[in-house]
């Protein structure tokens, strides 16, 4: 299948296993401790009222849907995506796990260029790990405080692939794999951006560092897709066949002892609307 980073950019293009294989990962991402340790403070961020309404743009699998509904009982979640087909699991896992249809939870698919939504609609907008796919992040976030009201707040959580780490007794080689990923990425380095893309369009009201540890092999390989990653490495001429057996055989040995983890660095950053 396509290279996983560039894979979530249409997903609409898979089916059947490989459909499962980006899904999947998606799931066990939802269910990591570090992962959910950042999307509760972002919900803070937010500044939600019970009556709020709040939109989650390139929304997924929906996973960030139920919590910000929890926060706005009397209020309306929106959640945007480009994929009709994570879109249509959102809402079918989400109406099982309800034991029916919430009204107040709506599915919208849409373009982040051109959200289907009135300016000004939402009180609070956030996007979670999605601008490291999209080109020109700017027009993205213009858009996205287009239909947040003045006063309003937007959120968004991104990685910064140039502080993904991975744990090697040959770091040389660790690095250049790990580059290999960020090159493989839109916008690999748009975490520490976000900043400056939020900041000179709103009032910055958060900036926060969490770190994703990944803290086993299996959590690597299933999460990183580091077998993908060391494999296009090879075939891209970045390391030799003997540089990627050395660099494997380093990794086995150190989660057999408890010592293999990598690391990866996610920026939160809020604004209010002028």
């Amino acid at each position: 299948m396509k290279f996983l980073a560039q894979a979530y950019q249409n997903a609409d293009a898979f089916s059947g296993s490989e459909l499962e294989n980006l899904e999947g990962r998606l799931h066990l991402m939802a269910a990591h401790p570090g992962f959910q340790a950042y999307k509760e403070v972002s919900y803070g961020l937010l500044e939600l009222s019970p009556e709020s309404h709040v939109a989650d743009v390139a929304c997924g699998l929906g996973f960030d849907l139920p919590h910000l509904k929890a926060l706005v009982p009397r209020g309306a979640v929106t959640g945007f995506d480009l994929s009709a087909k994570f879109l249509a699991s959102a809402k079918a896992r989400i109406q099982a796990a309800a034991r029916g249809i919430d009204a107040s939870i709506h599915f919208q698919q849409s373009d982040i260029k051109a959200l289907a939504a009135d300016t000004g609609a939402f009180d609070a907008v956030r996007i979670d790990r999605s601008l490291q796919h999209i080109p020109e992040p700017e027009v993205a976030i213009a858009e996205m405080l287009r239909i947040v009201r003045p006063g309003g707040i937007l959120c968004a959580a991104e990685p910064d692939w140039g502080s993904f780490v991975i744990a090697s007794s040959a770091p040389e080689i660790a690095t250049k794999i790990a580059a290999v990923y960020a090159c493989a990425l839109v916008n690999p380095r748009i975490g520490r951006d976000l900043v400056d893309l939020i900041g000179t369009q709103t009032e910055l009201t958060h900036h926060s560092v969490h770190s994703l540890l990944f803290e086993s092999l299996a959590d690597l390989n299933r999460m990183c897709v580091l077998g993908d990653i060391t494999a296009r490495s090879v075939e891209a001429g970045v390391i030799t066949s003997s540089e990627n057996a050395r660099f494997w055989q380093d990794l086995e040995e150190r989660d057999r002892a408890g010592r293999c983890f990598a690391n990866l660095n996610i920026h939160l950053v809020s604004g209010r609307k002028p």
